[in-house]
């Protein structure tokens, strides 16, 4: 039976996640996973739950989770959103500040969802290259400003950060929102989170899959202006964010010390990387985040990529024209960094 399917499928490329391998016995760095467990007590938190009122329908608003998250930051909960994933905001964002067939603007390389979420929400992507030290070009600071555009910061899968200085221009100038994406902020020296008040076209999207070890729980926030989330909450699923994820993300941001501390060893574990990468002659991006982007030295990037994983080791390789040159490498902990030192040393 040939059944129809909605035209957009026709022309859409599907976002292709990172391994998830079923055998236990890999070293993972591959899909930015924090390598530190959490705290005890968030784990404390999501039993009680489980024991408790899972029966109930969840808070529709995760109001207790925002108002823990406002009081962290220094915002009220009418500021803040919070859904499945740092990706359901972004779907929404496109949904509630784009039309059909408005263009929606981001850099490339970067996160690849962006452009399948513009293309599903019926909206025309825009792709605009970043310079080849992964640095925003100056068309994308200087037009386009009647789109809206979307920049993650840090950005993947450089780990470029974008000066503040240079996204508050881009603010200043767009007639749009502008969505900042800064699902690695933690790792950074800086982010762009004062812009959210200075700006009331600008929302700063985060996560908790990356700095507080919850990917699996699947739990975003973003701040904005009030009208902005007012929008966002109008157009949401009726219970987008289950119940234990709510728990489990009020645990993470009052155990907040533990997160940063995790963080700092991230921090010092990537540093410790890059050098000893570029001790055998690989080039190795500055980075911002929980992971680099290297060039392999005497070896192509897909033949080390290839390798490693039959050593049960996995690294990221995009394979696209942009990036065949280059790995990406999650920061694991200092004894995953030495086996995967070992097996470089060994290979090459």
């Amino acid at each position: 039976m040939n059944i129809p399917l909605n035209k957009i499928f026709r022309k859409l490329s599907p976002y292709v996640p990172g391994e998830q391998p079923s055998e236990k016995n890999f070293i993972k760095l591959n899909t930015n996973e924090n390598p530190f467990p959490v705290p005890k007590e968030v784990i404390n938190a999501i039993r009680e739950q489980i024991d408790g009122s899972i029966r109930k329908y969840p808070d529709p608003e995760a109001y207790g989770l925002r108002k823990a998250i406002g009081k962290h930051y220094g915002f009220d909960p009418g500021w803040i959103f919070a859904g499945n994933g740092s990706d359901e905001i972004l779907r929404l964002c496109i949904t509630a500040f784009s039309s059909k067939d408005d263009y929606v603007a981001f850099l490339h390389p970067s996160y690849p969802l962006y452009e399948v979420l513009a293309t599903i929400s019926d909206r025309k992507p825009c792709r605009v290259n970043l310079k080849s030290d992964f640095n925003i070009p100056d068309d994308f600071m200087n037009i386009y400003n009647l789109y809206m555009k979307i920049i993650a910061n840090p950005d993947s899968p450089s780990g470029c950060f974008h000066p503040v200085d240079q996204i508050r221009d881009i603010a200043k100038k767009l007639r749009r929102v502008l969505v900042i994406d800064e699902a690695y902020a933690d790792f950074s020296k800086d982010n762009c989170l004062n812009l959210v008040k200075d700006f009331e076209n600008v929302i700063v999207v985060r996560t908790f899959s990356k700095s507080f070890s919850l990917a699996g729980m699947r739990i975003g926030y973003c701040f904005g202006n009030p009208r902005l989330i007012s929008a966002l909450l109008k157009i949401k699923d009726s219970y987008n964010l289950n119940t234990i994820s709510q728990v489990a993300g009020i645990s993470a941001i009052n155990h907040y010390d533990v997160m940063m501390e995790n963080c700092r060893k991230i921090i010092r574990n990537r540093d410790y990387l890059k050098g000893e990468l570029e001790k055998i002659g690989f080039y190795v991006f500055p980075s911002s985040a929980n992971f680099i982007l290297v060039k392999p030295l005497h070896i192509k990037a897909e033949d080390l990529y290839k390798v490693l994983k039959e050593k049960r080791i996995l690294v990221r390789y995009f394979g696209t024209p942009l990036l065949k040159d280059y790995l990406r490498i999650t920061i694991g902990s200092k004894k995953e960094i030495k086996v995967l030192m070992s097996a470089i040393k060994e290979i090459i």
